[in-house]
């Protein structure tokens, strides 16, 4: 009977890592014989020798370095090995599966040994170790099907798999929710459409929002979502009577409709909302997480506001939701959202800002002469209610080298005094008559002197820097391109050309607005706020589902 040479990996392990010792295992011999030699041994037919080696295997590492050993030792295993560890009539032994890759390539899941004798009353001895190897990454869809399709004593048990306690019960479909439909994509019984009723698996998909693991609610949150909002009848069933299940089944009411939400949870987030309003300090907005287009106006009056832009149906939000809404991956990005955040006064500025075209936004696309014409007359008319209006607006184009498209426009008293776009290079296409921008300098020196007063100057040397790049990149030329020179700024696929990080720092929209309005970026204790903030959405599309979950 052979045995685990505990001396020779003692030495390997002294002379590195565990990770180490798993690279020299694929290209030299020695290592890789001894690491093969002890997984033979440990997962050998006979009790007593899988035993006694386990014991040496245990000599070798302590504490801080056995899981990787184990593991390494385990990895690769063949479905009959996996299964005599699984079966091994002594507990310590069974207890190592627990190291075994749940999925290796080439051999089938783990899981589906696991499965096998959690359903077989012979290895009933074993059904705690095999619970715990599903509870590894836990395979939910293949586990919901199995439970659907189970006796009464194997659904206790995969109940337990999946973290609900073994007699949890499952709802039923109320009789005004019985002819509405789901989409039962996950699961193969049903395939595709079917009414609420006749899905079996939504009840227990909707219990597992209140799963005791983590990875189990966070896969029941995508399989539900899937349903549609056909499951929005047992979701608001939960909401009463599965207490671990309430959050989540609120998050994704949210998710399907605001209008799905019960009356007194409205009720409740509203009291929240209006209690974080009173209380909440205004923190600064990143600048890569926000694209989108935001209006600034110097008023507190946040109804004339909302009446100037024909906005309705305004609903309390804290800045944090506001936030949210501002950051590109929230709140649905790849469906229509005419959700528009007002700010209360920041600073005696009022910020409208949206995600996409609501309200007038490129999101994005080439300037056109058309779409200045439209920008201009709606900037003038604005400037002369508010006595100025400024538009700004920021997009990436390149996530992984800080490649943004912006522009600004400034309008005063009904007249246009500058319109700047900062893509492939800074264009100005409007600025005031009596004082015309031709360079770099120039138009460096008009933000700088149109300043409020309150930019943040800790960055001075930094922008300085930039500066010299941007003119290092224009080997020293810093006169600005010909209006009539401008091409449509977007390539042959349509796709906005791009500014450098080192430009927008000093010639982009959120650069520009730090000098001349509201710094949504320098947001903190020292901002004097007026009022409080509200979602609306444009008079035309105030029939637009309102959706997504966003934090208070």
């Amino acid at each position: 009977m052979g045995k685990i040479n505990s001396d020779r990996l003692k030495t390997l392990l002294a002379e590195g890592t565990v990770h180490e010792l798993a690279q020299r295992a694929r290209y030299e011999r020695e290592p890789a014989e001894l690491l093969e030699e002890a997984r033979e041994l440990v997962t050998d037919p006979d009790p007593t020798v899988r035993r006694q080696a386990w014991d040496a295997l245990d000599l070798v590492v302590d504490d801080s370095t056995r899981a990787d050993l184990f593991a390494l030792v385990l990895r690769d295993l063949e479905p009959e090995q996996f299964r005599r560890l699984l079966t091994d009539p002594d507990p310590v032994v069974r207890n190592r599966a627990g190291w075994v890759n749940i999925v290796v390539v080439g051999y089938p899941s783990r899981h589906t040994t696991a499965l096998e004798l959690l359903a077989d009353d012979r290895f009933e001895y074993a059904w705690p170790e095999c619970i715990e190897v599903l509870r590894r990454d836990p395979p939910v869809k293949t586990l919901v099907s199995e439970y659907i399709e189970a006796p009464p004593d194997l659904r206790k048990r995969l109940s337990v798999a999946l973290g609900l306690p073994a007699a949890t019960p499952l709802l039923e479909v109320s009789p005004e929710g019985c002819s509405t439909q789901v989409h039962c994509w996950p699961f193969t019984w049903c395939s595709g459409v079917v009414a609420a009723r006749e899905c079996p698996h939504l009840p227990l998909s909707i219990a597992l929002l209140g799963s005791s693991l983590h990875a189990v609610r966070d896969e029941a949150m995508n399989i539900v979502e899937g349903f549609g909002p056909g499951a929005t009848d047992l979701l608001r069933s939960a909401r009463r009577s599965l207490p671990a299940a309430r959050r989540n089944a609120l998050l994704l009411l949210a998710g399907f409709g605001w209008d799905h939400i019960p009356a007194e949870d409205r009720r409740a987030l509203q009291r929240l909302i209006r209690i974080k309003q009173v209380s909440e300090t205004p923190e600064p907005l990143p600048v890569l997480d926000a694209h989108g287009g935001w209006y600034a106006f110097p008023t507190t009056d946040q109804a004339a506001v909302l009446d100037a832009l024909d906005l309705t149906d305004p609903v309390p939000a804290t800045l944090r939701m506001g936030s949210a809404v501002m950051e590109r991956s929230s709140y649905y990005p790849d469906q229509p959202n005419p959700e528009v955040f007002v700010t209360p006064a920041l600073d005696g500025w009022t910020v409208a800002y949206c995600k996409n075209e609501v309200l007038g936004g490129l999101a994005p696309r080439a300037v056109s002469t058309e779409h200045r014409h439209d920008l201009y007359q709606r900037l003038e008319e604005l400037s002369r209610r508010f006595g100025s209006a400024h538009w700004y607006e920021h997009f990436g184009v390149d996530d992984y080298t800080f490649l943004t498209w912006s522009q600004w426009c400034i309008a005063r008293e009904g007249e246009i005094r500058m319109h700047c776009v900062s893509s492939d290079d800074v264009w100005v296409y409007r600025c005031e008559e009596s004082n015309p921008v031709d360079s770099l300098g120039e138009l460096k020196a008009w933000i700088e002197a149109h300043d409020i007063g309150r930019a943040n100057r800790r960055d001075d040397e930094e922008r300085a820097e930039a500066y010299e790049d941007v003119l290092g990149e224009r080997h020293g030329d810093d006169r600005l391109p010909d209006e009539h020179d401008a091409a449509e700024e977007s390539d042959e696929d349509g796709r906005p050309t791009a500014a450098t990080w080192e430009q927008n720092l000093l010639f982009g929209a959120w650069a520009a607005a730090e000098h001349l309005s509201v710094d949504l970026t320098d947001l903190g204790p020292h901002t004097h706020v007026h009022g409080t903030a509200v979602l609306a959405v444009p008079r035309t599309q105030r029939d637009h589902h309102r959706r997504g979950v966003l934090p208070i």
